[in-house]
Order: structure tokens, then C-alpha cells, then sequence
């Protein structure tokens, strides 16, 4: 199959717009966002909780990072766009083999970097974001976390869709499925030769399905059974 095109840009709006999402709802898969991914790196943030009007507090906050660390955040971005250059046509060749040949979704996804370490994805337009300030290993491990995402959705519909079409990816058996199997999927040996070995991998509140999920991929790595046997289990 032909690889899609990953491009990489900034959408500051994008970023004042989730920051405010997260603060609002910052619970997901037994993980504060908020808390871990946002005031950990920025704790300023936490005078947001005695300020009158928060959303305006956030917003400019955001805007005045973004100007004062103009040219530090450029140099991360370089950074990033060369770790993915040297690195995505492993990613393909081994995911190619992973999904059967299955094409991807769309012919283009956009990676956009952000100030913070919420990483969300969307899945409409093939969109996703990227912390600024990780390192390489997790730079790359949520590119690519993020596209087999992509195509692991694409992959189930189609090739389930009495099972998946009518199921929530952002939330329920479907989006367990799918987080479990990046889990399992980027603790194997080919994954951790593009970004490294992960600690830690996946959801707390998905630790026994992971161990589970990687007992049926090590004995049978064949992804429409493994599918087909997972979501028995969720």
C-alpha cells in the first residue's frame, strides 16, 4: 500500500482550545490530564483556580509561552520533523505488515505540536498533537501511537463493521480495544527499535487487558483473531 504523508505544523488556537477541554474534563483512562500533563510542566496554571475568569486567564497565558519561547519551540520542531524523517518508512513497512496490506484512511495526517502533554487525536480529519518538550523516544512513540489509531479504526469497521460501526471510539469497548492494542502492539521488539522501549505502557485502568492482549499477540500475531478474541474480553 502507498504511505500517507505526516505533516507537522503549529495550531496555537487548537492548543488554547484543548487546554480549556482538559481543565473542563480532565479525567480519561484513570489519568488526570490536567493535573499530570498540564501543571506539571506548566504550574503557573494552577493560579487559574482563583483568577474570575479562567478560560481568558488560560488563553493568554498560552499566548504569552508561545511568544516568549518563540525560537526554543522552533528548534524542538526541527528536532521532531528530523526523528520522524529517519524513522517513518520502518514505521510503515512494519505497520504494512501488522494490518494485511489494509490502506490507510486518508493520504495525509497532521502532526501538531503543543505546550502540552495531553496528545489527543482526530480520528475525522487525521489530526493530532505532539508535546513540544519530550524527548525523542516519546515524541516518537505518540506519532506513531497516534497513526496506527488511524488505521487500526479504519481496520476493525471495515473488516467488522456488524461488530464496530456503530460503536464510540472516544469512549467504551471500542476505544479500550484500541488502546490496548497500541500497548501491545508498541511493547514489541519492532516498535521499540523506532522509539525505544516505553515504561509504563498504556492506561492504568488497562493493565489486566494489556497483559492479555500481549499473551494472545505473542502466540498468534494475527490481528482480525486478535480482535475478534479482545473484544470478547473488554
Amino acid at each position: 500500500m502507498s504511505n500517507p504523508a505526516i505533516q507537522l505544523k503549529f495550531d496555537q488556537k487548537l492548543d488554547q482550545n484543548l487546554a480549556w477541554d482538559f481543565y473542563s474534563h480532565p479525567d480519561y483512562g484513570g489519568c488526570n490530564f490536567w493535573k499530570e500533563r498540564a501543571l506539571y510542566h506548566h504550574p503557573k496554571l494552577l493560579e487559574i483556580e482563583i483568577v474570575k475568569n479562567p478560560k481568558q486567564f488560560l488563553n493568554r497565558y498560552i499566548s504569552e509561552f508561545y511568544d516568549s519561547h518563540f525560537d526554543e519551540i522552533k528548534k524542538c520542531s526541527h528536532k521532531t520533523s528530523t526523528y520522524l524523517d529517519k524513522s517513518q518508512d520502518n514505521f510503515f513497512k512494519t505497520v504494512d505488515k501488522i494490518f494485511n496490506h489494509h490502506p490507510w484512511p486518508k493520504k495525509k495526517f497532521t502532526g501538531l505540536f503543543s505546550i502540552f502533554d495531553f496528545c489527543p487525536r482526530f480520528l475525522n480529519w487525521g489530526g493530532f498533537q505532539i508535546f513540544l518538550y519530550d524527548n525523542r523516544r516519546m515524541k516518537l512513540f505518540t506519532i506513531y501511537h497516534e497513526m496506527l489509531h488511524f488505521i487500526f479504526y479504519d481496520f476493525a469497521t471495515k473488516s467488522f463493521p456488524e461488530k464496530f460501526k456503530n460503536l464510540n471510539t472516544e469512549k467504551g469497548k471500542f476505544w479500550d480495544l484500541a488502546e490496548v492494542f497500541n500497548a501491545v502492539i508498541q511493547d514489541t521488539d519492532n516498535f521499540i527499535k523506532l522509539h525505544g522501549k516505553i515504561k509504563n505502557i498504556g492506561y492504568p485502568s488497562h493493565k489486566k487487558l494489556i497483559l492479555k492482549g500481549k499473551d494472545l499477540w505473542e502466540k498468534d500475531q494475527d490481528l482480525s483473531r486478535w480482535i475478534i478474541t479482545m473484544i470478547k474480553i473488554i
